[in-house]
C-alpha cells in the first residue's frame, strides 16, 4: 500500500458523512439509469426492475465501494470485537470474572513497573538531559573543591556546576527549631541544569543569602503563602530570603525520590561536592573520560598522595548507564527485576484462569462452532473470532488494571519511608506505562486465548452436530486440568519466595544486630555551624551534654558517635600499611568515631585489648578487619597507617556487629576516638542506655539537650525506631512478595474451584448413575476429592521442584541465617496450599452430593 492510498483511506476515517455521500451517489446512478430506460419508452416499474437487475445489490456495491476506502483488517477486527462484546453482554458473569482476574494481574504488573521506572529511571527535571553528565574522579562520587575548580577551569566541558546534597540546616521559627534538608549549589547550578521554577527566580552567581524552596515545603510549612517570594528564613542563625519555588513535580539530579526542602548557595568551601557538566557538541562520554584521565594525572602532580588518577567516570543523569556504575544501585535494580518476574508469574496465573474460563465457554459453544464450520467458515476465521474475544477481555482487564495502578501508585507516592533523608516518589502515568500496558494486553490475549481458540477450531463436526456430548470424565489430564496444575505450581514458587521474605523479616526483627537495641535511645542533635565553627568549640559542648545525660534518672550510660549503625556510614577505601611487616593492602571498610564508653553503652564486647581513651591516638578494629590485616597475628600494640595519615596504635579488637545492613556477614570496621576526628561535624549523635525501656527517659533527654542550646535541632527516638531503614528491604520484600503470593494462590484456588465445579456439571449423569447403582456419599466425595488431590499433588510436585532452584537467587536479599533451601519453607508452603485447596474443593463436593439420581438420569 503506497502513501497516497494510505492517505486516502485515512481521509475516509476522518469523514463521518462518507456513508451518506456514498448512498446518495449510488442512488443517483440508479435513478439516472431508470430515467434513461423511461426515456427509451419503458414503463417506470419495468425500468426500475431492469435498472435494479443491471445494477445488482446496492448493499453489495456499497460494501465493495467502501472496501476500497477502508483498512479491511481493522474493519474485520472491529466487527469481531463488536460480536464478542455482544456475546459478553449475554453472559456478564463470565466476562466480569475474566476481566477481574486479568485486572488483578495487570494491575500488580503495571504498578511494580511504574514504581521501578520511577525509582530507577526517573528523569530529573533538567533541560536537555542528553548532554548533562555526572563527573566522578579519584574513585569517589564527590570531589574536594580544589578538584572541582581545576576541572571547571580546564575548559574540558561547556559548563560545570556542583552540589552538596548531604546538607542539613536549622530553621528557627518562633521558639522552635527544625532540621531541614538542603542542597548547597554553586551559583551557576540552575543555569547549567536548567531546572524550571514554578514561582520566582533561581539562585544566580553572586547570591549568598537566597534560597529556592520545594513546593512541598511551601505548602506544608509555609501554608502556601502567596507572597512567599522575598519572605525571610532564619537558617543556621543567618537571614535568607526566598527567591523561588520549585514545581510540584520537581525531580532532583540525585534521583531515587530524594526530595530536599530547599536549595541554597554553597559556601566558599562546602567540602566534597558532586560535579555535573555539559558535554560540548559532538563530544562523547568516551572522549571525555580519556581527557579526564589526563586531568587526573595533572591533579596528582599538584596534590600528591590523593590518588586523583583513579579511573574517572562520566555517567548520564538517568538510565541504566548510571545504575551500572554503582553496586548498590545494581542490587536495587536486581531487586526490582525480581519483583517484575514475580508479578509476571501472577499475571501468568491470571491468564491461565481466563484460558480455563474460555475453554469452559467453548465447550458450551461446540455446536455453534460446528455450524459455522459446516456452512463454510474456515478454521482460521474461527480462531480469529475467538482470539478477538480474548483480546477484548485483555483490553478491558488492562484498562481496569490501569485504574488499579493509579490507585496503588497514588498510595505509594504518599508513603513516608523511615529514612534519614526525605524521600518522595512522584509516580505519574506516562507514555512508557501506556506502551507497556499495550504490550501486556497483547501478551495476555495471546496467553489466555490462543490455546482455547485452537482447541475450539478443531471441533469434530459429526459429534458436535449430533449434540452427542459425553457426560463422563474426559480424562484426568485435559487442557483445563493441566492449566490448573500449572497455576498451582506457579503459586508454590511465589509462596516460597514470600515465605522466605516473611521469615527474613521476622528474623531481622528479633535478631541481635551485635549492639544494644532494646534499652537504647538515640538523640540526633544538629548545632548551628556559626556557633561551633571548630572542633575545639564542639568538644566542650559534647562533654557537657554527656555529663548532663549521665546524671538523668533512669540513665545507665551515654556516649557520642559520628554515625549510628544501620543508619549511616563513613566508607574508606585507602592504602593500609602496618609495622608488622605485612604487605600494603587496599580494601573497603566502615569507620566510626565514638566516645570512650561507646562499647560499654552499646554492649559491644572488646574481645582483645581494651577500650581507648578520649584523647588517645588509637584505633579499635572489629574481628573481620583485624583478621584481614594481621591474619592470625595478635594485633594489639601494632600500628596501622591509612594513606599518609598519622599511624594509629591498635589497642583493642571488638566483636563483629552490623554496620550498614542486617544481611551483611563479613563487613570490616574500625573505631577511633571521637575527640580525634579531624573533620568537625555539627551533627551529633548521642546514644543513651536506659535502665529499663527507653521511652520514659526521652522527654528528660530532650529537655537536657534543649537547655544547652535552644537553637539546635533535636530528634529523639528509640533505637528500635532507628532500625527502620535497615528493615526496609525485608519489609518491602515481605509485603510485596507476600501480597503477590497470596494473590497468586487466590487466583489458583479460583481456577481449582472452577475446574472442579465444571467437572461435576459435566458428570451429572455419571454421578446420578453411580448413586442409582448404590454408590455411597463417601464414594461420591472420593470422586471429587480424588480429582482435586490429583491436581494439587501434580501442581505441588512440579512447583516444589522448581521452587527449590528458583528461590536460590533470593539469597542476596536475605540474611545469612535464612537459607533458601531450608525444608521448613517448603513445608509451610505445602501446608498452605493444601489448606486452600481443601477450601476450594468444598463447594464442588457439596454440589456432587446434592445430585438427585432421578433428575440426573434425565439430564442432557
Amino acid at each position: 500500500m503506497n502513501i497516497k492510498e494510505t492517505l486516502r483511506r485515512l481521509s475516509y476515517l476522518l469523514r463521518p458523512r462518507f456513508h451518506q455521500e456514498l448512498d446518495d451517489e449510488l442512488r443517483f446512478h440508479l435513478e439516472s439509469r431508470i430515467d434513461e430506460l423511461i426515456a427509451a419508452g419503458m414503463p417506470k416499474p419495468a425500468a426500475t426492475a431492469q435498472a435494479t437487475r443491471e445494477f445488482g445489490s446496492i448493499a453489495r456495491v456499497a460494501e465493495d465501494s467502501r472496501s476500497a476506502w477502508q483498512f479491511q483488517r481493522l474493519r474485520d477486527l472491529a466487527s469481531d470485537l463488536h460480536y464478542a462484546a455482544r456475546g459478553f453482554r449475554r453472559n456478564p458473569a463470565f466476562a466480569a470474572t475474566a476481566i477481574l482476574c486479568l485486572a488483578l494481574g495487570t494491575g500488580a504488573n503495571t504498578t511494580i513497573f511504574s514504581v521501578a521506572a520511577e525509582v530507577l529511571f526517573g528523569q530529573p527535571s533538567v533541560k536537555d538531559g542528553r548532554n548533562l553528565v555526572g563527573v566522578n574522579i579519584n574513585g569517589n562520587s564527590h570531589t574536594a573543591m580544589k578538584g572541582f575548580r581545576f576541572i571547571r577551569d580546564s575548559n574540558l566541558f561547556t559548563a560545570v556546576a556542583g552540589e552538596n546534597e548531604y546538607l542539613e540546616t536549622n530553621w528557627r521559627h518562633g521558639d522552635s527549631t527544625d532540621r531541614l534538608f538542603a542542597v548547597q549549589v554553586t551559583g551557576n547550578y540552575f543555569d547549567v541544569t536548567g531546572f524550571p521554577l514554578a514561582v520566582g527566580r533561581p539562585i544566580q552567581p553572586g547570591d549568598t543569602n537566597t534560597v529556592v524552596i520545594s513546593h512541598r515545603f511551601w505548602q506544608s510549612r509555609l501554608s502556601g503563602d502567596p507572597n512567599v517570594i522575598g519572605r525571610p528564613l532564619t537558617l543556621d542563625a543567618k537571614p535568607y530570603f526566598i527567591s523561588g519555588v520549585l514545581p510540584k513535580d520537581h525531580r532532583t539530579l540525585t534521583g531515587f525520590g530524594f526530595a530536599p526542602d530547599l536549595y541554597m548557595p554553597a559556601a566558599n568551601d562546602p567540602g566534597a561536592i558532586a560535579m555535573y557538566a555539559r558535554l560540548p557538541a559532538g563530544m562523547t562520554r568516551q572522549v571525555a573520560i580519556a581527557r579526564m584521565r589526563a586531568i587526573g594525572k595533572q591533579l596528582d602532580q599538584l596534590y600528591p598522595h590523593e590518588e586523583w588518577a583513579e579511573p574517572p567516570q562520566i555517567t548520564p543523569t538517568a538510565g541504566w548507564d548510571r545504575i551500572r556504575w554503582n553496586r548498590g544501585l545494581v542490587a536495587l535494580a536486581t531487586f526490582f527485576a525480581m519483583l517484575m518476574i514475580v508479578v509476571g508469574l501472577v499475571l501468568l496465573i491470571a491468564c491461565a484462569n481466563v484460558a480455563s474460563l474460555l475453554l469452559a465457554r467453548a465447550s458450551s459453544r461446540t455446536q455453534e462452532m460446528a455450524i459455522r464450520l459446516s456452512i463454510g467458515a474456515g478454521r482460521g476465521r474461527i480462531v480469529r473470532q475467538l482470539f478477538a474475544e480474548s483480546l477484548l477481555l485483555a483490553l478491558c482487564g488492562t484498562i481496569a488494571g490501569l485504574g488499579l495502578n493509579l490507585l496503588l501508585t497514588s498510595l505509594v507516592s504518599r508513603i513516608q519511608l523511615p529514612l534519614p533523608v526525605p524521600i518522595q516518589f512522584l509516580i505519574r502515568p506516562n507514555w512508557t506505562l501506556f506502551a507497556y500496558s499495550i504490550a501486556i494486553a497483547l501478551a495476555t490475549s495471546l496467553a489466555a486465548g490462543l490455546l482455547p481458540a485452537l482447541k475450539s477450531a478443531r471441533a469434530d463436526l459429526n459429534v458436535a452436530l449430533k449434540q452427542n456430548e459425553r457426560q463422563v470424565a474426559a480424562g484426568p489430564w485435559s487442557l483445563r486440568n493441566i492449566l490448573v496444575a500449572g497455576q498451582l505450581a506457579v503459586s508454590i514458587v511465589l509462596l516460597s519466595a514470600a515465605v522466605l521474605f516473611v521469615r527474613n523479616l521476622l528474623d531481622a526483627a528479633t535478631r541481635n544486630p551485635g549492639f544494644e537495641v532494646d534499652h537504647t535511645a538515640w538523640a540526633a542533635m544538629r548545632l548551628v555551624p556559626e556557633n561551633y565553627p571548630t572542633r575545639e568549640k564542639i568538644l566542650p559542648f559534647v562533654n557537657t551534654a554527656l555529663d548532663n545525660l549521665r546524671t538523668l534518672p533512669g540513665v545507665e550510660s551515654a556516649t557520642i558517635a559520628r554515625v549510628v549503625p544501620l543508619n549511616d556510614s563513613i566508607n574508606y577505601m585507602m592504602n593500609i600499611t602496618t609495622d608488622a611487616g605485612t604487605p600494603p593492602m587496599r580494601f573497603r571498610w566502615q569507620m566510626n568515631y565514638v566516645g570512650s564508653n561507646y562499647f560499654d553503652t552499646m554492649r559491644i564486647p572488646i574481645l582483645e585489648g581494651r577500650a581507648f581513651q578520649d584523647h588517645e591516638t588509637a584505633v579499635i578494629l572489629n574481628q573481620n578487619m583485624a583478621r584481614r590485616i594481621f591474619g592470625n597475628m595478635n594485633p594489639i600494640g601494632h600500628t596501622i597507617r591509612v594513606g599518609d595519615r598519622q599511624p594509629k596504635r591498635v589497642v583493642g579488637v571488638a566483636r563483629n556487629s552490623k554496620y550498614m545492613t542486617l544481611a551483611e556477614d563479613s563487613a570490616m570496621a574500625a573505631y577511633e576516638p571521637f575527640a580525634q576526628e579531624q573533620n568537625s561535624s555539627v551533627n551529633l549523635h548521642f546514644l543513651v542506655r536506659a535502665a529499663g525501656p527507653p521511652q520514659p527517659v526521652i522527654p528528660a533527654i530532650h529537655a537536657a539537650l534543649n537547655r544547652l542550646d535552644p537553637t539546635a535541632a533535636l530528634e529523639i527516638k528509640t533505637m528500635q525506631q532507628g532500625l527502620g531503614m535497615a528493615m526496609i528491604p525485608s519489609r518491602a520484600g515481605s509485603i510485596v512478595l507476600g501480597a503477590m503470593g497470596l494473590l497468586g494462590l487466590t487466583l489458583a484456588s479460583i481456577g481449582l474451584y472452577g475446574v472442579l465445579l465444571f467437572a461435576v456439571s459435566r458428570r451429572i449423569r455419571e454421578i446420578g448413575l453411580r448413586v442409582a447403582l448404590g454408590a455411597t456419599p463417601a464414594e461420591v466425595l472420593k470422586l471429587v476429592i480424588g480429582q482435586s488431590a490429583g491436581l494439587v499433588g501434580a501442581g505441588m510436585a512440579v512447583g516444589l521442584t522448581v521452587a527449590v532452584f528458583a528461590v536460590r537467587p533470593l539469597a542476596m536479599f536475605l540474611s545469612p541465617e535464612i537459607h533458601t533451601g531450608d525444608p521448613l519453607t517448603f513445608i509451610l508452603v505445602a501446608v498452605a496450599l493444601a489448606a486452600v485447596a481443601m477450601i476450594a474443593t468444598i463447594a464442588p463436593a457439596a454440589q456432587a452430593l446434592r445430585i438427585d439420581p432421578v433428575v440426573a438420569l434425565r439430564h442432557d
